[in-house]
């Protein structure tokens, strides 16, 4: 089974400071394909694009409960969403192509390490005119077999091996990557208290892919 990636030709970063935290750009994410071609007016342009923390952690726990928007907006912003489907940044455009039950190559670069743990988690588009909702959203496994990959404090360029769903294919699927960082104080599940304990920050950001029959590569 072979790994399969989708060369990134170009990532710019912008000229201002760099505030946020995280984002996935290979397969590129929804928000950061102005990226790829910053000449291209018709590509909405996000600097930002490192900050989809579900309107940060204070909007996320304390106003919405700890909800966040399926490809990490607001959860109280309106449907669709700036990321998701049919959204400002969803327009459809697919991203990259892989062959069912392959092995991928995902691209992470992160901008303001939090440590924690990141996955990844794949959603069809039945309907490609709707919002993908977070039901939809069914998780995967690592090469090692595992569903997590640990974020340590000198990771900022970080790459996952990521498995496919064996026989399964889609015209429009969603990836979606995941970050659940561990630099908040908090009670873990034995009721003693430390750093990465109880509720932390959310990352996300979510791709268009399609996944072809493996006899068709």
């Amino acid at each position: 089974m072979s790994v399969f990636s989708i060369s990134v030709l170009a990532v710019v970063l912008p000229i201002a400071q760099v505030l946020g935290h995280g984002y996935m750009v290979n397969p590129i994410n929804r928000a950061s394909r102005w990226r790829l071609n910053i000449t291209n007016a018709e590509i909405p342009h996000d600097y930002e694009d490192n900050q989809f923390f579900c309107g940060g952690y204070q909007v996320q726990y304390e106003i919405n409960g700890g909800k966040c928007g399926p490809c990490g907006d607001n959860w109280s912003d309106s449907i669709p969403r700036n990321n998701e489907n049919g959204g400002l940044y969803g327009q459809g455009i697919v991203v990259a192509e892989y062959a069912s039950g392959d092995l991928i190559e995902v691209n992470v670069q992160i901008t303001a390490n939090h440590k924690g743990f990141i996955s990844y988690q794949l959603c069809e588009l039945e309907d490609p005119t709707q919002p993908e909702e977070e039901e939809c959203f069914q998780q995967l496994q690592l090469e090692d077999g595992n569903s997590t990959q640990a974020i340590h404090s000198d990771d900022f360029e970080v790459s996952s091996i990521v498995k496919l769903p064996d026989e399964f294919v889609c015209d429009r699927c969603v990836l979606r990557w995941h970050y659940t960082a561990g630099n908040n104080w908090g009670t873990c599940d034995d009721g003693t208290q430390a750093v990465g304990c109880g509720p932390q920050e959310t990352f996300r950001s979510c791709a268009d892919i399609r996944i072809y029959a493996a006899k068709e590569s």
